[in-house]
């Protein structure tokens, strides 16, 4: 795994310090005695940069994306996408009033039961997943899944403005929700839903974010909150020309976390040395200097979750362009 990890680190390397150059030199025109971007100063620079170069102002589009707007199209796609419709399961027992439950069909079938758990509340999981309740079993119960998400909205007056990368977030675990309930019509428990190899358990999620950069989909239901007016195709074009800006150090951001989960799993656990390492892999992979105090094992969760193998985001994300390849960008849905 390693090497391939190295493959990737050479194809992305030289634009990922292509792309700190182009920060850094606009950020030296605003504050001319810069001489290095600071790695916590580099999502401020982004958005700056995206701004000032791309016209492109990630706050713009949040009328745009209200969260049951987004909710509405996220089900819409993925009825189109799988063949699959979504009705609400109005009898399903929840564990708060802001969960909703939707039965999945198969045309006239019933194949599957989701939960929503999509905004934050007090004592709640404040991360992003998608996990199985139930394991399909051919022929003896459905599959069950849950999103546990932490959006805005589910408040009286509050239209939960997203985010773009909110609205992708959104999808991503989707993807999860829907691989969990359309993989779980096996026989045996074991290998029901998304329990699968680990190396493609993200493949299918990170196809499915693609989707949401074509102006055909966003356009389905991104409306502004209050005028109605639909998601300008100018503004998606400045938006996804903006996301495009910073890929390469986002591949070799994935390769520091990847590198750095399998570098505290090969070795003696007495020989590690967590912030040695962790210096040593920021400055490998990162232009950006390394923070004193940094201490990011602390929070890093797919350090205990994936063990060794958070690699499969790196891996994945290639078996999940070829698979987005073969669809027609034209008709994305067709």
């Amino acid at each position: 795994m390693k090497a391939f990890l190295n493959e990737v680190d050479v194809a992305s390397r030289a634009a990922s310090r292509r792309e700190y150059d182009m920060l850094l030199g606009f950020a030296k025109q605003k504050r001319p005695e810069m001489e290095a971007i600071p790695a916590y100063g580099r999502f401020y620079w982004e958005d700056q940069y995206a701004r000032g170069n791309f016209s492109f102002d990630s706050q713009s589009v949040r009328p745009y994306f209200t969260y049951d707007r987004v909710q509405h199209g996220i089900l819409d796609t993925a009825a189109k996408l799988f063949h699959v419709s979504f009705k609400a399961a109005t009898d399903a027992p929840v564990w708060d009033p802001s969960v909703s439950a939707w039965n999945v069909f198969d045309g006239e079938k019933l194949i599957g039961l989701i939960y929503l758990d999509m905004h934050p509340r007090d004592g709640k999981d404040k991360w992003f997943s998608s996990s199985p309740v139930v394991p399909g079993i051919e022929g003896k119960q459905l599959p069950e899944g849950v999103l546990i998400c932490n959006f805005a909205g589910g408040k009286p007056g509050d239209p939960g403005l997203m985010q773009y990368d909110d609205v992708v977030t959104f999808f991503h675990e989707f993807g999860h929700l829907m691989h969990n309930i359309l993989g779980g019509q096996q026989q045996w428990a074991g290998i029901t839903g998304f329990s699968t190899e680990q190396d493609f358990v993200e493949a299918p999620s990170q196809m499915l974010e693609e989707f949401f950069r074509d102006p055909t989909i966003l356009r389905s239901f991104a409306k502004h909150y209050q005028t109605g007016e639909v998601l300008p195709l100018d503004l998606i074009d400045r938006m996804n020309r903006a996301s495009a800006f910073g890929r390469a150090g986002w591949t070799q951001g994935q390769l520091f976390y990847s590198t750095y989960s399998l570098d505290v799993h090969d070795r003696a656990p007495e020989t590690i040395d967590l912030d040695a390492l962790l210096r040593e892999d920021h400055t490998r992979f990162y232009p950006y200097p390394f923070v004193e105090g940094n201490r990011m094992y602390a929070s890093f969760g797919h350090l205990m979750g994936y063990t060794s193998n958070y690699y499969t985001y790196v891996l994945d994300k290639v078996i999940a362009l070829d698979f987005f390849s073969q669809f027609d960008r034209s008709n994305l849905l067709g």
